[in-house]
This record gives structure tokens, sequence and C-alpha cells, in this order.
């Protein structure tokens, strides 16, 4: 067991060196369970935004995984760029046709000539405002540290921002059952799902910039191939004094698609607080929590809970 944990060990170092990024900054409605920080070397890079896991209560974690370098990367290669939804933001399919899944080759190239187990089954979506969401079902039991053991995970990246401002957001649940061999179903009915955002280049102030808007998506539950996500806009006005605060909504209409059913829901930001100083918010109507990224605040993300009390990760770019 040794001698194959230092094997992979140098294979997945050697397949994908390393990655240099500026602070990493981020937030978790569960740290318990999962950890936002700047990620470690093995397997897919350090130094950039990252998340590791906990399946014990926080007791011990996995390593902190490269969000671009690993699973985003992985995933739009799997595809060759193209989502599942093709061109429509609003655009419904079913997540369980023409499955895609990752496997060893895919992250471990020469490892892959030997061992070539199935690692999870994965999508890739393009929705609202140009967001790509990466979806990610775990199929193996993990052996070694340095990899986490999950049920599913979901990454949302904010498109369309400067080089050096990467931002992340999204949902994770444990896993709760042995995983079958197709299906979309790992995050809807999850008990324990924790939300999180992870960025680089955290807006240090914020004091006396121009008033903005962004443009939001929000994640909640998310079943692949259903556009059930949460869209809106909200308002910053920071203001010269201390605090600033944020304005809007974010809204998910009600659907049905494939016998999976959507009920209408909304996430409020009314009078949250910005803290000039730091770049933060927290507050208003739907208790969010979260930070501005760039030199200009040009993108924000954060977690809040909904008027139907589901915990909601969300991110976007200013207009």
């Amino acid at each position: 067991m040794k001698t194959s944990k230092l094997l992979l060990a140098v294979l997945l170092a050697g397949s994908f060196g390393v990655a240099s990024a500026g602070e990493i900054k981020g937030g978790s409605s569960n740290p318990k369970q999962v950890e936002p920080k700047k990620s470690d070397t093995l397997p897919f890079g350090d130094g950039a935004p990252g998340l590791r896991f906990s399946t014990d209560g926080g007791k011990s974690y996995s390593n902190s995984i490269n969000l671009e370098n690993g699973p985003v990367t992985r995933i739009r290669n799997k595809y060759g760029n193209r989502p599942i939804n093709g061109n429509n933001p609003d655009l419904n399919v079913i997540g369980t046709n023409n499955p895609h899944y990752l496997t060893i080759k895919d992250v471990a190239p020469v490892l892959g000539w030997f061992y070539n187990p199935k690692l999870g089954q994965v999508w890739l979506e393009k929705r609202a405002h140009g967001t790509e969401i990466f979806s990610v079902r775990q199929m193996t039991e993990p052996k070694l540290p340095l990899a986490p053991k999950f049920g599913g995970l979901v990454i949302a990246k904010v498109p369309n921002l400067p080089a050096g401002t990467s931002v992340y957001f999204g949902e994770w649940a444990p896993r709760e059952h042995a995983p079958g061999a197709n299906s979309d179903d790992f995050l809807r009915n999850a008990q324990n799902r924790t939300t999180w955002y992870v960025g680089e280049n955290p807006t240090k102030n914020t004091k006396g910039l121009a008033d903005a808007t962004y443009n939001l998506v929000g994640v909640s539950g998310h079943t692949p191939g259903l556009n059930d996500f949460y869209t809106g806009s909200v308002k910053a006005t920071f203001g010269t004094k201390e605090t600033g605060r944020l304005d809007g909504s974010i809204n998910r209409r009600e659907q049905t698609f494939n016998g999976v059913r959507i009920t209408a829901d909304r996430l409020n930001f009314d009078g949250a607080t910005i803290y000039n100083e730091g770049g933060t918010f927290s507050g208003g109507k739907g208790n969010v929590s979260g930070q501005f990224y760039g030199s200009g605040a040009e993108a924000l993300a954060g977690y809040g809970t909904s008027e139907k009390g589901n915990g909601v990760a969300f991110g976007g770019r200013k207009q």
C-alpha cells in the first residue's frame, strides 16, 4: 500500500506541476465539512483557489484541491468544452442521458495504463450570464488521504474576470449511500449539504467605489441538466463611510421536468451590510455572507439562506 501511494503521488506531481496565485479567501456554511483555502501541491498544483473536505466533523481533512487545474479543466476537457445544454442557458436536459465519466487515465495518464476505474460521473453546463457549472458525482472509494470521499460536488465559476481574479462558488454533500452506475440525484435530496465560495485577489477596500450592480447566479440542490438556478441582480452601494449596503434578490422559478419538481424561491439581499475595509458583506433578509474580488470589486461571491430555508451559494460579475 505504501508503494502504491508513493507511485500515485509521484505520477500526480509529474502530471500537474504547480500553480501560483495571490491571496485566497473564501467561506463555507459548514467549515467542518468544507474549508476553502489555497490548494496543496497534490493532486493538481498548489497556491490556487481550492477546497478541502472532511467526513468526520472536522477531525481530519483531505488535501486542498486546486479547482481550476483539477475538476474544472478535467470536466471541460471530457466534454470537449461543449455544455450539455448547448448555447441555451435556460434549456432543461436529462442529466442521465449520454453519461460522461472521469477515470484515472483522465487525471494521471501513466497510471491509467495499468489501472483505470471510473472516478466519478461528471457534467458541464453553461447557464445565465455565461456561468460555467461543473458537477461531479464520486463513484470510487479513495485510498489516499489527499483524495476526498464525498457524494457530490457542484462548482460554478464566475465568468470573464481579469487575469489573477478567479472566483468559484457551489455546494458539496457527503456520501449517503453506495453510488450507482448512472444518476443525477446526488445533491437535490442530500441531508447534509454545505454551500461555499472561494477566490483569489479579494478586494482590500471598497470605500469610495462607485455604486455597482452585479448579475448573480445561485446554486442550491442542483440536478445536473436542470435549469434550477437562482438568477437576478443586486446593487452594491459602497459609499464613503465604514459601511455600505447590498440590496436586491435572486429568484428561482417553479417548474417540473423529467419528474423533478422545483419550487419557486428567493434569496433576499436587502439590507446586507458591506464592510468597506476588507471588502466583505453579511446580513440582510437572507443572512448572506461573502466577499468582493478584484482591485475594483469586479466580482462577488457568497452564500445565504432563501425564503424557503434552502442554503444557496451565489456569485457573479459587475455589470
